[in-house]
């Protein structure tokens, strides 16, 4: 074959070969710059390590919780931002501060979460991983822990619910304390056993002056609901009081032998008077030689104090039926004490006349104010003897937790408070 037909055979195949080598080399260049996997998400979960998404919403997540979000690479940080990564409480932004640290995405809200509430974590499509790549939008939904999702019997007819959840806020009314009205108080473990969710009271110096206390007493017929855990190194405890005996007082005995609800009531001629509601654990009543006016006492044969309170959760219930004119007190869902001011001695103007609860406590410098902690607030005291004034750290101060506290303006049936502690209870 002579040379200018190999020459003529040569000159295609180099051709073809030249474009195969071309080919790849593009084919190769197309792989190089291919876009980077997209940002998955790996798992969200609390700062605790509760997962967020799994196959069904979390629910009773602590209000103090960070949401951690792992992806499978490294992130912007840059793009870690409140546009990019949200928290949502009911599709409304919670102040959070995001930090980002390798695959690692941190949200802490800024103040406690509200009890109760279905929160939001949202991931934007705009937010990127180191390489450049974007993530597919997401939301991940759970809800806090809280007694707000406990819809309380009577709820229309709740004045103020007070959940001592890192704060002291009125969750229901109008009733919220000033902070300066909210003096040496702090927020430990609650009975649930998540921490700072639940008041702490030192014995001494902490109180909270809620304003406009006499409004809890424009209705005849009055609920007080709360849950109280009476530290046993002090002895003799106001765990709270509006104007002392001039609106309403729970009071632990010295001796821890009883508990007491007392109340101004409302009587005829415009006479106010305060009757006590003492639960001592007796089982006395007017058919086995107690008080005419007492129908049920139950029995606590350790003592009061023993048995309910000291250092131990216990949920205490008061109810004025002004229909009835019964009052009624509750420990833990049971009844524990009932009095029928119908069968209280038959005088002129007496028990027997009473319509409802009355405020008759000062009304003016803030001498209305409900004290917690203590048996009347600061302020234009109706008692003004120094073993009634907060400022002295020897008087009968409480000491211990209190928690969930909900007043009614009316009088929740034995049904209806059973409901509540269950609903409540640990």
């Amino acid at each position: 074959m002579n040379k200018l037909v190999m020459k003529k055979i040569k000159l295609p195949l180099a051709i073809a070969l030249t474009t195969i080598i071309v080919s790849q080399l593009l084919v190769n260049c197309k792989k190089d710059v291919a876009a980077p996997s997209p940002l998955k998400i790996m798992t969200v979960t609390t700062d605790g390590g509760i997962v967020l998404n799994g196959a069904s919403q979390g629910i009773d997540i602590p209000l103090n919780s960070s949401v951690i979000v792992l992806f499978d690479k490294e992130v912007d940080t840059a793009d870690a931002n409140l546009t990019n990564v949200a928290l949502k409480a009911n599709g409304i932004d919670v102040p959070s501060t995001i930090t980002a640290d390798g695959s690692t995405v941190t949200i802490k809200p800024n103040a406690n979460m509200k009890t109760g509430t279905n929160q939001t974590i949202s991931v934007a499509s705009t937010f990127k991983a180191k390489d450049g790549a974007g993530t597919i939008a997401k939301d991940f939904t759970f809800k806090t822990f809280g007694n707000t999702s406990v819809i309380p019997p009577q709820v229309a007819n709740q004045l103020s619910y007070f959940s001592f959840s890192g704060n002291m806020n009125d969750e229901v009314g109008t009733h919220t304390p000033e902070a300066t009205d909210i003096r040496y108080l702090t927020y430990t473990t609650d009975r649930f056993g998540f921490a700072g969710l639940t008041g702490d009271f030192n014995g001494s110096t902490s109180i909270v002056e809620v304003p406009n206390g006499d409004q809890y007493m424009l209705d005849n017929s009055l609920t007080i609901s709360v849950w109280i855990k009476a530290n046993s190194t002090k002895d003799g405890q106001f765990v709270l009081g509006l104007a002392a005996r001039k609106g309403f007082l729970l009071e632990l005995a010295t001796d821890w032998s009883w508990v007491d609800f007392t109340v101004q009531y409302l009587q005829a001629g415009d006479f106010t008077e305060s009757q006590d509601n003492q639960y001592q654990g007796s089982g006395l009543n007017n058919t086995n030689g107690g008080w005419q006016g007492t129908t049920f006492q139950d029995t606590a044969p350790a003592g009061v104090g023993l048995t309910y309170f000291k250092d131990k959760w216990a949920h205490v219930v008061y109810t004025y039926d002004a229909a009835t004119k019964v009052a009624t007190t509750y420990i833990n869902g049971a009844k524990v004490i009932q009095s029928d001011f119908n069968l209280w001695p038959d005088v002129v103007g007496g028990v027997r006349t009473i319509t409802g609860v009355k405020y008759a406590g000062n009304l003016t410098g803030g001498g209305n104010k409900l004290a917690l902690g203590f048996m009347q607030g600061s302020q234009n005291r109706i008692i003004t003897d120094s073993w009634a004034d907060p400022a002295d750290i020897y008087s009968n101060h409480f000491k211990g937790q209190m928690d969930d506290l909900r007043i009614f303006k009316v009088a929740l049936t034995s049904d209806e408070v059973a409901t509540l502690y269950a609903a409540e209870k640990p």
